[in-house]
């Protein structure tokens, strides 16, 4: 009988610390749900302009779930803005072998190339003859890309219409 209230007690106070021990630790979020928190925080970081911050919370992101395509187009954009051209491609690239009808993607590819060319050209046209067949081409070729970046103006019509 003794015995048997020994047990009891023992197996009463394992219950009772193994509760505590249960009890006293907060939940973290678990998988998906993690990543789905770093994935809005990035957002969040992204909308508000913090791009080191959201380039770092991205690419946490990536690191658990690389084949998701929007983590490398925002990863592309953030390249972009702050003036790394061929890391904004290859992360367009990614996005675009993961989803290949991404047309935002693509669009934005072409504009980070536009203004590749548009840097090679500029450097070409301050080296050899501007008269020369080839010069004038090259800044032909410049003043179109050149143009083809303006901000476009809008028409007295557009501006009523977007009021």
């Amino acid at each position: 009988m003794v015995r048997q209230s020994v047990v009891l007690v023992l197996i009463s106070i394992s219950l009772f610390i193994s509760g505590c021990a249960g009890a006293s630790k907060p939940k973290e979020p678990e998988g998906n749900q993690q990543i789905m928190v770093l994935q809005s925080e990035a957002e969040t970081a992204y909308k508000m302009a913090m791009l080191d911050k959201a380039e770092s919370l991205y690419i946490e992101v990536l690191t658990s779930v690389p084949n998701y395509a929007p983590a490398w187009f925002r990863l592309g954009n953030i390249y972009t803005r702050t003036g790394r051209q061929e890391a904004a491609i290859s992360a367009y690239s990614k996005c675009l072998e993961l989803e290949p009808d991404n047309q935002k993607a693509w669009y934005n590819i072409s504009l980070v190339r536009i203004k590749q060319s548009t840097q090679v050209l500029s450097t070409a046209s301050r080296q050899g003859n501007l008269d020369s067949p080839v010069g004038r081409q090259i800044k032909g070729l410049l003043d179109a890309l050149n143009n083809l970046q303006k901000e476009p103006v809008k028409s007295n019509n557009q501006i009523k219409a977007a009021l």
